[in-house]
């Protein structure tokens, strides 16, 4: 595996900030102050913020500067939307193409998520964001993975802005569970519709926080 160029450590290391609200929705973006913190020189970082920019994720805003980009209850609808769409074709792919290490792999995730305590948010957050990623990778496309894991990072951060609101009885931890175990049995509907009222539930559960 090759080593992170700087660009691509500034990039994963910002982009972490932000997804996980660690930098807040409408913040200033000091380059100045990412360069101290992550000990990594200035183009580096102004590559990554425009990559970050790209992705909806900083607002460059002439004269006045770069911004952490904002969250509304529209932008938690449209993901819901795509995301849906997205996600269900994943699994029908999934369902045809998936390896058996890949399979072992969701498998493992999907029990670790039933297993870990419910009061830990941050590492039931993981253990999803690494479940719906590996269910992207096993549809063995990679443009689909690509778009997946962005919008699934956008959805994320809104996740971390309502935390601290949340209670163990809004984690379905069965949902992993039936995905796996409808793609390994070859019903590729069950799982595409399985994922859809995973992600409508999550859709429901923050609204009622925002």
């Amino acid at each position: 595996m090759e080593a992170l160029t700087d660009t691509e450590k500034a990039y994963q290391q910002i982009r972490d900030r932000i997804i996980t609200t660690k930098l807040k929705p409408g913040s200033v973006v000091r380059e100045a102050d990412l360069m101290t913190a992550l000990s990594i020189g200035r183009t580096p970082v102004r590559e990554a913020l425009k990559q970050l920019q790209i992705e909806n994720l900083v607002v460059v805003k002439p004269r006045r500067g770069i911004f952490v980009s904002d969250i509304s209850v529209t932008d938690l609808l449209q993901l819901f939307e795509i995301r849906i769409e997205l996600e269900a074709l994943a699994c029908r792919l999934a369902t045809e193409r998936i390896s058996p290490s890949q399979l072992a792999n969701l498998k493992k995730l999907a029990e670790g998520y039933t297993e870990i305590d419910p009061r830990d948010k941050h590492g039931l957050i993981d253990l999803d964001g690494k479940f719906h990623c590996a269910t992207a990778e096993a549809s063995q496309n990679k443009f689909l993975r690509r778009d997946i894991e962005h919008y699934y990072g956008l959805s994320t951060r809104i996740w971390y802005l309502v935390i601290d609101l949340t209670a163990p009885k809004d984690i379905d931890v069965q949902a992993h569970l039936d995905i796996i175990n409808a793609i390994e049995a070859g019903e590729a509907e069950k799982a595409a519709a399985r994922i859809t009222k995973h992600i409508k539930d999550f859709h429901k559960t923050i609204k009622q926080y925002l």
